[in-house]
Order: structure tokens, then C-alpha cells, then sequence
């Protein structure tokens, strides 16, 4: 027992330092890539510096969108809170309800799981973001007329 405990612990050192020892092509490599990352030309770093001030640019336009976007889900969740407070204790029909229960579903949706600033990879999609909180909004009018209409019957 001892003995093949012995050999299982010596084949492991052995394959660990064959596995994880440096060999001579991995320093000739490393070698050659440190060589050729040193000789960066001028050229280069000027051509890189306005690469750099564009990205800056549009990270601070994204950043003022996005700013957009957090006001717009901050007033279609207290819209959203809003509803349900009115809601509270009515009864509606089947199929109205079926049609309330879906566009306050799908306005949910857009708050639940919000996207961060990184998720979107440029202004567009920040905007269309801004466009379908909007629309989610718009659309609990519908919802809000519903109940209205309930509240003034009963």
C-alpha cells in the first residue's frame, strides 16, 4: 500500500514539473515578443492618442444618455408603483385584466433586469432604450383610463 502510494505521489511530482517547468521555447518566445513591443514608433503613439479622446468623447455622451435612461426607469417604476396602489381591491373582467396584466408584465420587464452603462455599445442603443421605457409608459395610459373607468362605476 505504501508503495503505490509512493509511485502515485512520485509520477505526480513528475508530471507536475514536466507540466508547469519552463522550457527553452517559451523563453525564446517571450524574448522575442518583449523585443517587439519595445520598438513602438512615434507614428503609432500619435495615431493612438486621438483613438484614445474619441473613446472619451463618446464614453461622456453615453454617460449623459444613460443618465436619461435612469430618470425614465425611476418614473416608470414609481408609475408602475402608482398603478398597482389604484388597483388594489378592484376587480376587472377576465379579458381586461388579461390585456392589463400584459402591458404591466411587459413594462416590468424593463425595470426587472436593467441594463448597465456597459451592456450598450454606443449611443443608438442607449436611445432605443430610452425609447422603449417611453413607450412602456405611454402604454400604462391605457391601463391607467381602465382604472379610472373602474373607480368612477363603482
Amino acid at each position: 500500500m505504501r508503495y503505490a502510494l509512493g509511485f502515485v505521489l512520485a509520477a505526480l511530482l513528475f508530471f507536475f514539473f514536466n507540466l508547469f517547468w519552463p522550457t527553452k521555447e517559451n523563453n525564446i518566445n517571450s524574448l522575442k515578443e518583449e523585443n517587439f513591443s519595445s520598438e513602438i514608433s512615434e507614428d503609432e503613439i500619435l495615431v493612438s492618442e486621438p483613438i484614445n479622446k474619441n473613446d472619451e468623447d463618446r464614453y461622456e455622451a453615453m454617460k449623459s444618455e444613460y443618465k436619461i435612461i435612469e430618470k425614465e426607469r425611476r418614473a416608470l417604476k414609481q408609475r408602475l408603483a402608482r398603478l398597482k396602489h389604484n388597483m388594489w381591491g378592484l376587480k376587472f373582467k377576465k379579458n381586461t385584466a388579461k390585456e392589463m396584466n400584459e402591458v404591466l408584465l411587459n413594462a416590468l420587464k424593463l425595470i426587472k433586469n436593467p441594463g448597465l452603462l456597459g451592456s450598450f455599445s454606443d449611443i443608438e442603443n442607449i436611445r432605443d432604450e430610452i425609447m422603449k421605457l417611453r413607450f412602456a409608459n405611454k402604454a400604462l395610459d391605457q391601463v391607467s383610463d381602465i382604472i379610472n373607468k373602474k373607480r368612477n362605476d363603482d
